[in-house]
């Protein structure tokens, strides 16, 4: 094998690897040499940009922290109607650069290892939560009846990541309609789901 330099490797490069990784390995137990050999790099170079495994550790939390503020982001964006509403925060869970779920899953595995973790697991899953009801209030709901539709929402999508759920895109999109009224209370327009179908094809677009 040819080992590359550590300048043809970014310290982005290890981030990306490590993330890629994080299918296969616990994030507490990534291996330095394991994504170095990914790289085909040495494994002396990660430290090159990194003091410590903890150090690469850290970068990955705090871009698993970038999911909560996508769906805060989402959650409090002006929409017209509540599926308008429901929709914007849709957008995380088929666009992956603004929610990654395969690292959301392994922070919420770390956190059953590590219990500072687990408490901060814990406070982003209130805060996303307080969000999305915070949204269902502002379009009529009562607190109570907006919390659960928030869970609704919000877990629904956990649970399916967390299960494993494999199907085409084509078929998740199919029942989009009907998780849309369960959510938000009334049947979703005709012209809300061509604007969010053509924004699903769009990132299928730009992926390929």
């Amino acid at each position: 094998m040819t080992i590359r330099p550590h300048t043809k490797v970014t310290r982005d490069d290890w981030i990306a690897s490590a993330l890629t990784q994080l299918r296969h390995e616990p994030i507490d137990q990534l291996k330095v040499l394991t994504i170095a050999n990914t790289l085909d790099v040495s494994r002396s170079s990660f430290y090159w940009y990194f003091e410590q495994p903890s150090d690469l550790q850290g970068e990955l939390l705090d871009l698993w922290r970038r999911n909560t503020d996508s769906i805060v982001e989402r959650s409090k964006r002006p929409t017209s109607t509540p599926v308008a509403a429901c929709l914007a925060v849709f957008e995380c869970w088929v666009d992956p650069v603004v929610f990654d779920a395969v690292l959301d899953l392994a922070v919420r595995d770390w956190g059953r290892r590590d219990e500072a973790i687990a408490a901060e697991v814990a406070a982003a899953d209130t805060k996303r939560v307080e969000a999305i009801t915070d949204m269902f209030c502002r379009h009529g709901f009562e607190p109570s009846e907006a919390l659960v539709r928030a869970r609704l929402l919000y877990h629904s999508q956990v649970g399916y990541y967390a299960v494993g759920t494999d199907e085409p895109n084509e078929t998740r999109m199919s029942y989009l309609p009907y998780y849309l009224e369960a959510m938000a209370g009334t049947p979703p327009t005709e012209d809300e789901i061509a604007e969010f179908e053509a924004f699903n094809q769009t990132l299928g677009s730009a992926a390929t």
